[in-house]
């Protein structure tokens, strides 16, 4: 034994430095602009960082952020007469956001993070991934117009490249709105009870700030759009409750209820 701790107590650092040197590496794969080495392991980079590690650089980016994006689910329940109800949207994003207000370090903010950042992988669409198609289109536009073709070599590496493109945004797609769906299914377990829910359906709202001639306008005068989801069927998950509050708060999904209500 005394051995044993002997081995693990000079072999941690080595193993958190690698841990450490591992994430930041991953983090750095990230968040540099699309290119060969990180389309080669987009399944990889992309499985470690998403969705609970995914950021942007908005905050220095040139554009800032001009919007607010928040998730709204409903519910279709099963009544005792075999029958089912659908029930009206509820935003479950502001009431994790309140409750990390109260408490910085409570796990709502763990949870919260995790619904936005699936939320941001539908929505976000990579720039250098837009630009690449452009410029294989302005190359094969100015190849025609010359009377030639493109060069064979180089339109199979640039067409790999937007296939490798575009699975890896269809993946990041499919697995935010997979998050979503679960998000989805435990707020309305936690609404309406457990053994209720058919299925759930998401919707997206992003409220577009009033531009910066019209700042003395509140933030719910901007424009305000909609992404609505088909209804997906209901996946059990863990209770809400457990995972986001202490017993001395109370549940976000209540407070969920309270703020569609105001």
């Amino acid at each position: 034994m005394r051995r044993l701790l002997r081995v693990l107590s000079t072999s941690a650092p080595a193993l958190l430095a690698a841990a450490l040197c591992f994430h930041f590496a991953m983090t750095v794969a990230y968040l540099t602009p699309q290119n060969p080495l990180q389309l080669r392991f987009a399944r990889l980079i992309s499985g470690y960082m998403n969705p609970f590690l995914q950021q942007n650089w908005h905050l220095f980016a040139p554009d800032p952020i001009t919007d607010t994006r928040f998730v709204m689910v409903a519910c279709r329940l099963r009544e005792p007469d075999g029958s089912t109800t659908e029930t009206g949207w509820t935003d479950i994003t502001t009431p994790y956001w309140e409750s990390h207000l109260e408490n910085r370090l409570g796990p709502a903010t763990r949870i919260g993070r995790s619904v936005t950042g699936a939320a941001r992988m539908i929505y976000t669409v990579d720039p250098t991934s837009l630009q690449m198609a452009k410029k294989l289109d302005q190359q094969r536009a100015r190849a025609q117009a010359g009377g030639g073709g493109a060069e064979a070599a180089d339109a199979q590496v640039v067409d790999m490249l937007r296939d490798q493109v575009k699975k890896e945004q269809d993946a990041g797609f499919q697995l935010g709105k997979t998050v979503l769906e679960r998000a989805g299914s435990a707020h309305c377990d936690s609404l309406f009870g457990p053994n209720r829910t058919a299925a759930v359906r998401l919707r997206l709202a992003v409220l577009k700030f009033p531009r910066f001639s019209r700042r003395d306008l509140p933030d719910a005068k901007g424009e305000l759009s909609y992404y609505d989801f088909d209804w997906a069927p209901y996946q059990p998950v863990a209770p809400l409750e457990a995972a986001t509050e202490d017993r001395r708060q109370t549940p976000v999904a209540l407070r969920a209820a309270a703020v569609e209500e105001r």
